[in-house]
Formats: structure tokens, sequence, C-alpha cells
């Protein structure tokens, strides 16, 4: 088992030229030896689950004179990094069969060295994404921040669908334009505290300068999280991407720009409280935005792509509540977002695996042919919709509890926003039971009468995501106690 927190985040980079050079020799067959650090890093963030409320891991070297870079686990990060590290492995799974396949429509042959650049792009990718959980330094943060960028874009412009390389360039110049923004508010910071210590940010409460500093930083996150407004790149990168990767874009990646915020942002007192009503209306259009454009989409990709802004509107809601059950609850919707999202685009991806096609008007009746692809696509929509007894439920009333905090001993603005937020629940059940009933039941078409299901190494991993999501969703505790604990902390 790995022995420490740098070498557990750092193990799959490491890998690379590893498994670059069996790559060109084994094709396909390197996702195994791609799965091996991907096991040892969750392996060893589980074992810490259990004392980590007791005793957060940390470790710190010095980078250059005055910057300290390290990685801290506690009851936030760990459970965060953790989700990472286990839709990172068993999505590597997955990834054999279905980009064997793309990689053969692509190259119209056996490519190893397609399959040998994509796992390890993969695995830059996971790194960076631990990275950017486990960073204490500001400017360590940005590092992996713009390290994610790099095999992200890749894996979309070589192996995506579709007008890759524009989309792939869209979504580049959207994530430098977040990144300028961020970096703009990091650097004000520094001049404002002398240290780019993630904890130090605290000390900018009541400056003059803290709304300028917050503001910009939000924003650059709020690109990445792809909020209402800034959301233009996410179906179209989320939709072309090939499905594995849109299956760590779009429940891990976006959501790690939530973490930040309350891991930076939260701790600075005022800022966030006094923008309660804003933040909550932006959170709510981006919801109700990307549920309805959710209604408008034939393409199954980009239908879900819409689906995670939507969820995102979710996350921001219960941040900008700045109490302690909502920011909670949204922490834990990032890891109950990850488990059914990735479920869901799993589900599709076997869909269009199997039928070749992802246009929903042409599909229908599926649950006969492809039972097990149904059932997770099912408790997918249930995670996400919040229906028990799904993680989902737990972590949208947690939300909603916590944004009735503000307003709800008077009849307010604030209050009528929370009660909205809870209604348009119905409308994430809604699209999700309607996308199921248009996709697996119904009548059968007459060009998909011998479609079966997908490969066991497509239908385990969504299997795997399901019974997660279950099972974490009848016994929280184990991993809500000690984020609560590290969020009540964060906002005294």
């Amino acid at each position: 088992m790995i022995g420490s927190l740098w070498l557990a985040t750092l193990a799959p980079v490491l890998f690379i030229p590893v498994v670059y050079l069996l790559g060109r020799r084994m094709g396909k067959l390197v996702s195994w030896v791609t799965l091996i650090p991907l096991l040892g890093s969750t392996l060893y963030f589980a074992s810490l689950l259990g004392g980590i409320s007791e005793s957060p891991v940390s470790e710190y070297f010095y980078w250059l004179p005055g910057i300290r870079f390290g990685l801290y686990a506690d009851g936030l990060s760990l459970p965060i990094v953790l989700t990472v590290a286990v839709l990172s492995a068993i999505i590597v799974v997955y990834s054999q069969p279905y980009m064997e396949h793309s990689i053969h429509e692509q190259y119209h042959h056996e490519n190893n060295r397609a399959h040998a650049t994509y796992y390890s792009l993969y695995l830059a990718y996971v790194t960076s994404m631990m990275g950017v959980v486990l960073s204490t330094n500001v400017f360590e943060f940005y590092l992996f921040f713009e390290l994610m960028i790099i095999p992200s874009w890749a894996l979309i412009n070589v192996y995506g669908s579709g007008e890759r390389e524009k989309i792939g360039l869209m979504y580049l110049l959207w994530s430098i334009v977040g990144a300028v923004a961020f970096v703009t508010g990091a650097l004000s910071a520094y001049a404002n505290t002398g240290s780019f210590e993630i904890a130090d940010l605290a000390r900018l409460t009541g400056s003059p300068w803290a709304t300028f500093i917050v503001a910009s930083m939000l924003v650059g996150l709020c690109v990445k999280m792809a909020l209402f407004g800034l959301h233009i790149w996410l179906p179209f990168a989320h939709a072309e991407a090939p499905t594995p990767i849109s299956a760590l874009l779009s429940p891990a990646m976006i959501g790690l720009a939530a973490y930040a915020i309350v891991r930076m942002l939260l701790p600075v007192q005022g800022v966030m409280e006094a923008s309660f009503a804003l933040t909550l209306i932006w959170g709510l259009v981006t919801m109700i935005y990307g549920g309805m454009m959710v209604m408008a989409q034939n393409d199954i990709k980009r239908l879900l792509a819409y689906s995670s802004m939507s969820q995102m509107g979710y996350l921001f809601v219960g941040i900008a509540s700045a109490t302690t059950l909502g920011v909670s609850g949204s922490m834990m919707h990032y890891i109950s977002h990850g488990l059914g999202k990735a479920a869901l685009f799993l589900s599709v991806g076997a869909v269009m695996h199997q039928t070749g096609n992802r246009d929903i008007r042409r599909l229908g009746g599926l649950a006969a042919r492809m039972p097990i692809t149904a059932l997770a696509f099912l408790i997918g929509a249930m995670n996400i919709s919040g229906i028990p007894p799904t993680m989902g439920f737990v972590s949208k009333l947690m939300i909603f509890m916590g944004t009735f905090g503000p307003g709800v001993h008077e009849i307010s603005a604030e209050l009528v926003l929370a009660l909205v937020a809870i209604l348009s629940t119905a409308l994430t059940i809604g699209y999700m039971m309607w996308t199921m009933r248009r996709i697996f039941y119904g009548p059968i078409p007459a060009h998909l009468e011998d479609v079966k299901e997908a490969s066991p190494l497509m239908t385990i991993p969504m299997v795997l995501l399901c019974a997660l999501s279950i099972l974490i969703g009848l016994y929280p505790r184990p991993i809500i106690d000690p984020i609560m604990e590290v969020v009540a902390a964060l906002l005294v």
C-alpha cells in the first residue's frame, strides 16, 4: 500500500512512462497496468478515512524561500479526493472496451500508440485533480488547476467526436479566462496577506480589498463550475469528449471548483453572507436554466452535460447559504453527483457503444435488451434527483435545510428563493424520468431488435457506482460527520 500523501497523489503521473511504453506493446490491455496506481491511491485514501477527524494528515516541503507546498487531508478534503480516486479507478476499467471501439472507428485499425497516449493522459488528468483537492498553497493549487486543463483538452482534441478540435479550443480558451480571473484574485490576496497559504486567506476578513479578491477568485472558479453565463463551453466539451472522460469531466472536475470556494473563500467572513440573495439567485437560475435546456436536447450526452450544469446550481445554492448544513450538503452533493452522473454517462456510453446511436429520437425499448444498463441509468437518475435510498436524497436534504437557515424566521425574499429552489427539484425528477422513458421503454425500433447488453467490463463499473450510491445513502455518517466538523470550523 502507498505510504504517503505525496506518493498517493503523484503515483498516477509517475506511472506514465511505464504505461506509455507498455501500451505501445500491449494496446488496450495496458488499462490493467493503468489501474495499478489508481487502485493504490484509492486504497491509501480509504485507509485514512476512519481516523481523519481526530488526526488530519499533512506533508510539506519548501519549493522556494517563503513558498511552502503541501498536501493536507482532513474531514473535508479526504472524502472529495477519495471520490476522485474511486471514480478514476472504476472508469479506467470501463475505458478498455469503450476506447477500443472508439480508437478502431477513428483509425480503422488497432492502434497501440493511441491506447498508450490515452491512458498516459488519463493518469496525468487524475493526478492534477487529486492535487487540486489536497493543495495547501494557492500557487500550488493554481499549478495543479492549470495542469488539469492540459490533459483534459488533449483528450477532447484527440479522442473526442464531432468538431473536436474546435470544441477543444473553446474549452481551452474558457479555461484560460477562468484561470486569469482566479490568479488576479490570488495575487491580490498575496499582496494583502503576504502569504500564498490557503489557510491565511481568512486574514482578508475586514480588508477593503476582500470583496474584490473574493469576487475575482469566485468568477474564475465559477467558469470551471459552469454557472449560468459562464457555461457556454460545457455542453460542447462534455458532449464531444470520449464518454469515460465525460464521466470524469462532468461530475468530478467541474465540482472541484465548488470545493475550492468552500476551502478558500468561505472563511473570508462577511463577503458571501452579504451577497446571500445574489448568489442564491445565481445558483437558482443555473439550476432552472440547465434543467430547461435538458428538456430541449435529443443528444443523450449533451442532455447529461446540461444536467451537470443544473446540478452545479444545487452546489452553489448550498454554498451561498453559508451555513454548516447547507455547505456540508453541497460537499455531500459533490460526492453523490459524482457517483450518480458517472453511472449515467457510463450507461449512455454503453447504449451508444451497443447501438451506434446517440439520438434519443431513434432509441426506445432498450430495457428489455440492456437490463443492467437500464437499472444503472435509473439509479443514477434517482441519485441526482435526490430520491431515497440513494446518497442524493441526503445531500439535497442538507442543502435545503441549510438554505432555509438565513431566512426561515420571517417571510423574506431569501425564504421565497429557498422555496423555489426546493420546488425546482421536481424539474430534475421530471427530465430524468422522461429521458429514462424515451431511451429504455416504449416500443423498440426495428433497427434495435438485435441489440444486446454491453460486456461485463462496461456493466460492472456501472453496478459498482450504483452500489456505492445506495450504501452511502443508507449510512452516510462516516462521511457527513467529518465534513460538517471541518465546515463548521471554516465558517466560525
